[in-house]
């Protein structure tokens, strides 16, 4: 007995000491104590990728998306990768995007919503591994992917149901100067 009144104190000091690091006893814990996670910030989807799980927030207050990683180490988990989208006024546009490599994992996701009628299929992916989903307007669909890729390198197109491409992500062809942040996005085909 008299030995745990020597351990119980120095355990809780430890506890304590992870838990200002970020360290969190759930994945959804330690994605929301995530530093840039706007405090308005609500989940829109969240995704188990072996022992990390992906959540994607929606902030309205910053007009933000947020995605956040959740990695399971030991008996805790912890967040300290993001990413964030902001709002944009496209008729398709991209709003969650991670990729991440560990010893163990690694994975890309990209998530989109589209409000074009025309637009009836999402197609992403690298060679020779594609996927092609469904959308329907106003609802987020998800590519989730068992490697690690930049988005703007899973040569994405939004197709109409005969198959046609109709935008596609990325930067804009035959720029001369980029802006990464703003002109990552969806472009409309014929106007380019």
């Amino acid at each position: 007995m008299k030995k745990w009144i020597f351990i119980l104190p120095f355990i809780i000091i430890i506890i304590v000491i992870l838990f200002f690091s970020g360290y969190r006893f759930t994945a959804f814990s330690a994605a929301k104590s995530h530093d840039f996670l706007p405090v308005d910030a609500d989940v829109v989807e969240q995704h188990d990728i072996g022992s990390s799980v992906i959540y994607l927030f929606k902030s309205d207050e910053e007009e933000m998306y947020h995605t956040v990683l959740s990695e399971k180490k030991c008996f805790f988990y912890h967040s300290d990768v993001s990413t964030y989208t902001p709002f944009r006024s496209g008729d398709i546009q991209t709003i969650g995007g991670i990729r991440y490599t560990t010893k163990d994992e690694e994975a890309t996701m990209m998530s989109v919503i589209s409000n074009d009628k025309e637009v009836a299929y999402i197609e992403a992916g690298a060679e020779p591994y594609t996927k092609k989903k469904k959308i329907k307007i106003g609802e987020p669909i998800t590519f989730l992917f068992s490697y690690s890729k930049p988005i703007n390198q899973l040569n994405a197109v939004a197709t109409n149901k005969e198959g046609e491409e109709l935008y596609y992500y990325g930067y804009p062809e035959n720029a001369t100067h980029i802006n990464i942040n703003e002109d990552l996005r969806w472009y409309k085909i014929d106007e380019q």
